[in-house]
């Protein structure tokens, strides 16, 4: 949209005299300068995308009603935006609850099967797992072979697995731990 030197002028005049004052006037709206400028900018913006046609009887109160409704238009997305994520994270605080308290009841379930663990079985479990120890290593140091201590962590495994499946049950579940 092309305008002439004219109305360059008139409008740089109309927003040198107003744009300070709404600027202030959105600000104790919006309360953020960041807002406050972009809202007032914005409102300048569409003004001069149909400053031709742009006829009102009294520049003044139309330019401050004018960013009174931009205002009222930002804050009431702002509060959709506050109460969005205050649901979010309503939502994802139950979750993490949840999660904590599953994972600490798993915890303790797993201390009770490794405490019901036959001791040998119970050692490689702990070295292997627990401290990151290699088959090899292990063997070596039981004088076994790490077929031996294959053996172990299969039969810890089965354990583990029998005793969470059945817990499983219980709960009245048919999917594995682990999936929701």
């Amino acid at each position: 949209m092309k305008h002439g030197q004219d109305s360059i002028r008139t409008f740089e005049a109309l927003f040198r005299e107003y744009y300070p004052r709404l600027y202030y006037y959105a600000l104790d709206w919006v309360e953020e300068e960041e807002a406050a400028k972009d809202i007032v900018s914005e409102l300048f913006g569409d003004i001069w995308s149909q400053y031709d046609r742009w006829r009102p009887d009294n520049r003044r109160a139309y330019l401050t009603r004018a960013v009174r409704n931009r205002c009222l238009n930002y804050l009431k997305h702002k509060a959709v935006e506050r109460d969005t994520l205050g649901k979010y994270l309503d939502e994802k605080r139950t979750l993490v609850g949840t999660d904590l308290q599953e994972q600490e009841e798993l915890m303790k379930r797993v201390r009770g099967i490794m405490d019901g663990l036959p001791e040998r079985t119970r050692f490689v479990v702990e070295q292997c797992y627990l401290e990151g120890r290699k088959y090899s290593e292990l063997a070596e140091q039981l004088d076994t072979t790490p077929g031996m201590i294959h053996k172990h962590i299969s039969k810890a495994l089965a354990i583990f697995r029998e005793a969470l499946e059945v817990k499983r049950i219980k709960k009245g579940t048919d999917k594995p731990l682990g999936e929701s």
